[in-house]
């Protein structure tokens, strides 16, 4: 297969890298039971505790529904609980639980596993570089966006 012009921007090299990481996490996250949405439903509020469906929906750039279904299912295993808002009767607010403390740390450590496998060869020097530049890239382009998008992206 040939690769097209369009694998030379930078956009599409950062897609493809985002989508391959994205992918293995998945299969890692699998082995613990969890489907893309769960760990990625998880990820959102371990950094936006008390946030609602709706915010959490809309950080996942997914639908209430969707997220609903993922919320449902991690609360029936115990690792998420909804409270009610006490400003708004309509809403709840959505926390982790305890019960989710063993959990954060296997996903913790397969992101580490899978930081180590694409960093390999890498000296400590050319992953600080690496960084730096990747957040000259953000800022330089983050102007327009909600930084909490961002921000809920578990890797």
């Amino acid at each position: 297969m040939k690769a097209s012009d369009d694998d030379r921007t930078l956009g599409m090299r950062i897609m493809k890298l985002s989508r391959l990481l994205r992918l293995r996490f998945d299969r890692r996250a699998a082995g613990a039971g969890l489907t893309s949405a769960q760990w990625r439903t998880i990820a959102c509020v371990r950094r936006f505790p008390g946030a609602t469906q709706r915010e959490i929906a809309g950080l996942l750039e997914v639908g209430e529904v969707t997220v609903g279904r993922s919320i449902d299912r991690l609360a029936d295993a115990g690792w998420l609980e909804r409270r009610a808002d006490p400003a708004d009767r309509r809403a709840y607010r959505i926390h982790l639980t305890r019960a989710i403390d063993p959990l954060l740390g296997e996903l913790a450590a397969i992101g580490a596993a899978e930081d180590a496998e694409a960093l390999a060869g890498f000296s400590a020097a050319e992953v600080a570089e690496l960084t730096a530049m990747l957040g000259r890239i953000t800022a330089n382009l983050g102007g327009e966006v909600d930084p909490a998008v961002l921000e809920c992206d578990p890797r």
